[in-house]
């Protein structure tokens, strides 16, 4: 557990880098403290994997987890750009990070009954978001629309997980990932402003750390 708190205190100075870059316009500076926050979530990642000890179907579950956050990873790289074919390359890092979530959950074992509810739910907020977005997605509406798909569908089966399971922080973890996508999609499709990473980014690196820790909080 202590080298845990260390490694979040370390990203937490880190995203305080990128943050500082993000309010004052520096590029650099950004990318440096974001990627350094990045390598500090899959840092806690392989250490909590191969520290603690992990039944069976869990160990399946953190390595596909260890996967999606290393397509994170990249995700944050292309991320940096504000280029479309850059983006593009960005959201689909995430569409497979999201994917490898799944996967985890479903090795996990979930409560499908649960699940499925999660899934008729999250119908409200992807819809209403699709009409806040639609105007301004042009030629990324399909890939958008298609990415809101595939994070529903990996909140409602870390619900799923936790409901089956008691593994809390994959609904947690995945609920914050999820808030802090509104902010890039807010970013990129709205209002380009620095708030949108001052507020999602710390979010995004909270849900990413709630993941990356599952077997800390599974012992």
């Amino acid at each position: 557990m202590q080298n845990f708190i260390i490694a979040v205190i370390i990203m937490a100075c880190f995203l305080l880098v990128c943050l500082y870059g993000e309010y004052k316009k520096k590029p650099l500076l950004r990318a440096i403290g974001k990627m350094m926050s990045s390598n500090c979530f899959l840092y806690i990642a392989l250490y909590s994997y191969f520290y603690y000890d992990l039944p069976n179907y869990l160990n399946s579950t953190m390595i596909w987890i260890i996967i999606g956050l290393v397509c994170s990873w990249w995700g944050d790289l292309f991320l940096l750009s504000r280029m479309n074919i850059i983006f593009l390359l960005g959201l689909v890092s995430f569409f497979l990070a999201h994917v490898c979530y799944i996967i985890a959950f479903v090795f996990a074992q979930v409560d499908w009954y649960l699940t499925i509810s999660a899934m008729g739910i999250s119908i409200v907020p992807a819809v209403a978001i699709s009409f806040w977005l639609n105007p301004n997605l042009g030629s990324m509406r399909i890939p958008v629309y298609t990415y809101m798909i595939i994070i529903s569908c990996m909140v409602s089966l870390a619900i799923g997980a936790w409901a089956y399971g008691g593994l809390w922080n994959l609904s947690v973890g995945a609920l914050i990932f999820y808030v802090s996508d509104i902010f890039v999609a807010r970013d990129r499709f709205k209002t380009a402003d620095k708030w949108n990473f001052l507020i999602g980014g710390p979010l995004y690196f909270i849900g990413q750390v709630f993941l990356a820790s599952t077997p800390i909080w599974a012992n």
